[in-house]
This record gives structure tokens, C-alpha cells and sequence, in this order.
């Protein structure tokens, strides 16, 4: 795995000389979906030229909304109050650092939460940009056409996530599990060196191709099926819901995050708690993905749980699964 490739030049005035290889993944996403988007549009006898913009929020929501979501994800470690909290907020809006100023390797900055090159968290884009997308098309196409293309929408969105995900296993951005007892081809294997966080030749559970696989089988899904029944608007959005939702529940139980419902007793070594590898800023030595291991609901699992609840509520209610007549 290779985190970044380095150019053949640097870039004038922002010393850049890489590029990670998850935002050349990432880019790849939203050019597959840029492709795909106005076709099926189209397809459907709706305006083509709307991918546009949707792609173009779609970015914005993506990058931005995750950026945000990883700051909720450690506000633990940005809102440190040791004297006052007015002392707190001025070291956390005028310092990178923030706390970590006076507690190097115990907190972070809020700044550098929301610049530094690492830190996406994927709710926090899906969030923002579904309702920069919502948005825009019910001001653009009203409130009875919004969800048409909305459902036009979902084979791009499902087919960016499995590419995105993909660009998490390449860079090995640490998105991925803790040690596997068995050795199974693609779906375990080693982070090494090259790797953005390597797993110190642990085998771990391969998260990020698990869910491209899922991924990509719903795109599959959605291109050969669903696309051509004329359900009513919103269920293939709804659909998407339940699938993801579905789906990142179970992966959590392979990921390392930190429970927010405790069930089991936390992970330890020698008899010291071990911290979410988001928390520490050098790779973790073998130890850490030997002895992690699931101890109760995340923050994503929760979330996961909230989307699906969302989808079957909405598929059941507005009675999404009935058909409004011919496909198209």
C-alpha cells in the first residue's frame, strides 16, 4: 500500500511536493460519478445538466462535511478544560494546537482537525451532502421532483463510495481493522510500511474492501435491477439508506473505534487502556492490533442504526416498495 506518490515537482507557494493516493481515489470517484450521473438522468427523461451542480455539492459536502464530522468525532480531545473555559476557547481558536499546546500528545486542535491532510469522517460528508444536494434540487425541480433525481443519483453514489473506499485501502489511512485470527486472500492482510498508519506486520481485518465489495454489489444492484422498476421516488434513496446503514453496522464490529456504549471491558495491554489509533501520532506497535478488539456500539454504529431506522420508516410509510406504473 502507498500512502502518496511524490511529483516530479513542487508546487510554487504551498510546498507541495506528493499527492496521497486517496485523493487520487477520491478524485477517480467523482469522476466516475460526473460519467454516470447526467447518462442516467437522461436515461430517465430528466434534465442531464442537474449532475452538474450535484456533483460540484457533492465535493463540497464530501471534504467539508467529513472534516466537520471528525471534529465532533475527538471533541473529547479538542474541549479540554483545565482553568476555565473561556481560557480553553481562546486556546482553541487562536492556537493550531489548540489544547495541545499545553498537552502535546493528550489533545488536539480544532484548526488542525479541520486542516491537517488526515481526519474524514464518511457520515459527516454523506450528511451535509445529501442536504446540500436535497437542497438544490427541491429549490431547482421542487419538492415532488426532488427525490426522481435523487433516485437517479444513487448508482453514482454507490459506485463513488466503493471507489472511495478503495482509495482507503491503497493509501492505508488506518480506516481499517484490528487483528484477524484467520487468513483469509483480500479480506485480511498487511498494512505495510508504505501504508499512511501500517499494522507493524499484523495480519488485520481488511475493512476498507469489505465495504467497496458491498459497495459495488449494490452499485450492480442498482444498475441491472433496480434502476428499471418504477417505484416511487425516494425508494432507491431510501434503499441506499438501509444498505449502508445495514452494512457499516456489521463492519464496524471488525473496525478499531471507540465504543460510546460500553458492553464488553475496553481493550488493554499491560494493564494500561489501549487508544484509538486516531489519538496517537506515531504507528502503533503490533501489541495495539494484537489486543484490540470490539467492546461496544460506536458513534458509526449508532449512526448506522439511525440511517437504516430512517430508510425502513420511510420505505414503509410513504409505502416507497409500490409501483407507479411502466419502467423507464
Amino acid at each position: 500500500m502507498y500512502s502518496e506518490f511524490k511529483l516530479p515537482f513542487r508546487i510554487p507557494g504551498l510546498g507541495i511536493d506528493s499527492i496521497s493516493t486517496f485523493a487520487i481515489l477520491l478524485m477517480i470517484a467523482f469522476l466516475t460519478a460526473s460519467y454516470l450521473a447526467p447518462r442516467e438522468l437522461a436515461r430517465r427523461k430528466l434534465r442531464p445538466e442537474t449532475a452538474d451542480w450535484a456533483i460540484l455539492l457533492g465535493v463540497i459536502g464530501a471534504i467539508v462535511g467529513a472534516k466537520i464530522g471528525f471534529v465532533f468525532e475527538i471533541w473529547g480531545e479538542i474541549w479540554i478544560v483545565d482553568t476555565s473555559w473561556t481560557d480553553t476557547l481562546y486556546q482553541i481558536l487562536f492556537f493550531y494546537d489548540g489544547m495541545g499546546e499545553k498537552y502535546p500528545g493528550q489533545a488536539k486542535g480544532l484548526w488542525w482537525a479541520l486542516f491537517s491532510r488526515g481526519g474524514l469522517v464518511f457520515y459527516g460528508g454523506m450528511a451535509l451532502t445529501f442536504l446540500l444536494i436535497y437542497t438544490y434540487l427541491r429549490r431547482k425541480h421542487g419538492k415532488d421532483n426532488a427525490w426522481k433525481y435523487g433516485d437517479a443519483l444513487m448508482p453514482s453514489l454507490a459506485i463513488g463510495y466503493a471507489i472511495g473506499r478503495l482509495g482507503c485501502m491503497v493509501s492505508g489511512d488506518g480506516c481499517y481493522g484490528y487483528g484477524a485470527s484467520v487468513n483469509i486472500p483480500i479480506l485480511t492482510m498487511v498494512y505495510g510500511p508504505m501504508a499512511a498508519m501500517s499494522s507493524a506486520g499484523v495480519r488485520v481485518w481488511n475493512t476498507p474492501i469489505i465495504e467497496a465489495i458491498f459497495s459495488m454489489g449494490a452499485f450492480a444492484f442498482y444498475m441491472l435491477w433496480a434502476r428499471y422498476q418504477n417505484f416511487r421516488p425516494g425508494f432507491q434513496t431510501a434503499l441506499f439508506l438501509c444498505y449502508n446503514g445495514l452494512v457499516r453496522f456489521g463492519v464496524e464490529f471488525l473496525r478499531i473505534n471507540n465504543a460510546v456504549f460500553a458492553i464488553l471491558p475496553p481493550p488493554t495491554y499491560q494493564g494500561k487502556s489501549l487508544p484509538h489509533h486516531n489519538y496517537i501520532s506515531t504507528n502503533p506497535p503490533a501489541y495495539y492490533f494484537e489486543n484490540w478488539h470490539w467492546y461496544g456500539f460506536t458513534q458509526a454504529q449508532l449512526t448506522a442504526l439511525l440511517l437504516l431506522g430512517i430508510g425502513l420508516a420511510w420505505i414503509l410509510w410513504k409505502k416507497l416498495y409500490t409501483k407507479d406504473g411502466l419502467a423507464t
